[in-house]
């Protein structure tokens, strides 16, 4: 008797093709199986409470109106989506803005109608010395960065302008 007979069959009885689907069908439930079933060695990452505070400069009613307490913070374009963390004070003071005088130097002068607000922010995320402050691991922040972020009602343009080392 032939190992594989003339129409390709294993002893004339199993096609070779379906012995290498077997094959292959119980070598991906093996490594499916090991893979679920490892034992977990990695170290469980603690997140933290990070406060920051942003500077929003000269901006009109409606939006210092729609800024509350309480409020999630989001940046839609650089980030996955989640919270950056929650309004937890709104400081409003008159506007300001950069002009120039007529002795030719610049400086900031009262701006009517607007407002500046400092946002304090309360986030959880990782802080390390090396590599500074992620909100939600991702989302990495640091002092003086600006770009512009989002409350469910409000869309503006910020600075961050402090961040509050966590403690511990």
């Amino acid at each position: 008797m032939k190992l594989i007979d003339n129409n390709g069959r294993l002893f004339g009885k199993i096609s070779i093709v379906d012995v290498l689907v077997v094959l292959v069908v119980v070598a991906v439930g093996l490594a499916v199986y090991f893979k679920t079933h490892q034992p977990q060695t990695g170290t469980k990452i603690e997140t933290e409470t990070i406060v920051y505070q942003m500077l929003l400069n000269s901006q009109p009613q409606y939006v210092v109106d729609s800024l509350q307490i309480g409020d999630d913070v989001f940046d839609k374009e650089r980030s996955t989506g989640g919270s950056l963390g929650k309004i937890i004070d709104i400081e409003v003071t008159d506007g300001t803005k950069r002009a120039e005088l007529d002795n030719g130097t610049v400086a900031m002068v009262p701006y009517t109608g607007r407002y500046n607000v400092l946002l304090t922010i309360e986030g959880t995320g990782l802080y390390s010395e090396e590599s500074g402050y992620s909100l939600n691991r991702i989302y990495d922040i640091g002092v003086n960065s600006n770009r512009y972020f989002n409350t469910k009602y409000a869309r503006f343009e910020s600075t961050i302008v402090s961040i509050q080392e966590p403690q511990g």
